[in-house]
């Protein structure tokens, strides 16, 4: 408003020196920092960002570079700036028109060889200082260190454990065949081959080696996968119902476990109290692929005995 209010009345805009040396300011001092700074993103977006701000477009420098590591940089800009105003001022410099500034802003000044003499002295001088004085004091610590060296190397993911021709008991307790699983996805072998323990005691453990593959948010089932075979472990009936009360994890998806190690313990009672069957689902939901899955437990088993055997 300023600005048209001047031009209107006196042809003149006294302000359009102060806003351009602004510009060169920010620029000096973004460059100082884009090439005295180790870290690769500053000096990649560091030299478009000052060229940006010698043809008026000042925020790429200002929110890219100047104030990303704290006000110091800033601080010394406008302490430059502002000198730089005063003498623009005492030199009684002023643009005939307004919206354009620093390199394209000299348009402003060609109506006397005086003033845009004075224009592109005064710009050189602030942009060299501000450039200097950031070089010297005011480069901020954090962009002179380095980026820490990427690891390219790729992580091996672990060997798929062999294929297991025995799957041991997952538990202690008694041996439930698929037939008598008290659900019917279960029990009619829609998700494969399977068979089940009623279990004596809350503890579930692994029927062979493998790594885990899913691990339900309710803690109620997960998978194990092993070189040819694809094992689901459901504890309970109708638990998912639960979520998760009463059940406790002891690994995680992608772990590798053995045979034998604790993988979920659980608690009987609650299982009970909330209505639901115990028994614990072995089921090899890729039977389908393997030449036989037979099951040879009876009675009382406990982990690791021979709960099915398996011919790939």
């Amino acid at each position: 408003m300023l600005e048209i209010s001047l031009l209107a009345s006196t042809g003149f805009n006294p302000f359009n020196a102060i806003l351009c040396m602004c510009g060169f300011s920010s620029a000096g001092v973004c460059l100082a920092i884009s090439l005295k700074a180790k870290k690769k993103e500053i000096r990649a977006i560091g030299p478009s960002a000052t060229a940006s701000a010698l043809l008026g477009i000042g925020e790429p420098a200002l929110f890219g570079v100047i104030l990303r590591y704290g006000l110091k940089p800033f601080l010394l800009s406008c302490s430059i700036n502002g000198i730089a105003g005063m003498i623009a001022m005492l030199l009684g410099m002023k643009g005939t028109g307004n919206g354009i500034t620093t390199i394209p802003g000299m348009l402003l000044y060609i109506y006397s060889p005086s003033q845009i003499a004075m224009y592109v002295v005064l710009a050189i001088a602030v942009f060299a200082t501000a450039f200097s004085l950031t070089w010297l004091f005011a480069v901020p610590p954090e962009v002179m260190e380095a980026d820490a060296p990427k690891n390219n190397k790729k992580t091996p993911e672990p060997a798929s454990a062999p294929f297991p021709e025995v799957l041991g008991a997952v538990a202690n307790g008694t041996y439930v065949p698929m037939a008598e699983i008290p659900d019917p996805t279960f029990s009619q072998g829609v998700l494969g081959t399977c068979c089940g323990v009623l279990p004596a005691e809350g503890k579930v453990y692994a029927p062979m080696d493998g790594r885990i593959c899913q691990l339900a948010d309710t803690l109620h089932a997960l998978g194990i996968e092993a070189d040819g075979i694809e094992l689901l472990i459901h504890v309970g009936v109708d638990t998912v119902e639960m979520n998760g009360d009463g059940f406790k994890s002891y690994v995680k998806e992608g772990q590798m476990v053995k045979k034998g190690d604790l993988l979920l313990t659980m608690d009987l009672e609650k299982i009970q109290k909330a209505g639901h069957p115990s028994t614990i689902i072995v089921a090899v939901t890729n039977s389908d692929e393997l030449a036989s899955v037979e099951a040879t437990a009876s009675g009382t088993v406990k982990p690791g005995d021979t709960l099915l055997t398996l011919k790939a």
